[in-house]
């Protein structure tokens, strides 16, 4: 489904917005929470991300906690890991790994020791 240029627009600025203010770092966030927060159509919104970064709701998010993750594990070796799941909006160490894994290709234990 293809929107006009403005739309796409409006939903772009919006969302950099809500990165900016790292509102992604929330535990369980949904596309209905973003979308209130937005003012724009859930519908829309998933679309928008689908298309623009080639990934879906949830995967969008574990990626940008998992930036967020090795910006905090690269600023201080002392941070235990689940601590710094907790931090980025992961609900516990385990699902923290698995999408750090999926995306990295390692271990986020791994990637420390290799920054």
């Amino acid at each position: 489904m293809i929107h006009n240029t403005a739309t796409n627009k409006k939903i772009e600025e919006k969302l950099a917005e809500w990165k900016k203010q790292k509102h992604y770092l929330r535990p369980r966030i949904t596309i209905m929470h973003l979308s209130k927060a937005i003012g724009i159509n859930r519908t829309y919104v998933s679309n928008f991300i689908n298309n623009t970064y080639g990934l879906n709701f949830n995967t969008w998010i574990n990626h940008l906690r998992i930036e967020e993750a090795k910006i905090k594990m690269s600023l201080s070796n002392r941070r235990n890991l689940a601590e710094i799941a907790e931090q980025v909006g992961f609900t516990d160490l385990a699902h923290f790994s698995k999408q750090f894994k999926s995306k990295e290709g390692m271990s986020p234990s791994e990637w420390r020791k290799n920054a």
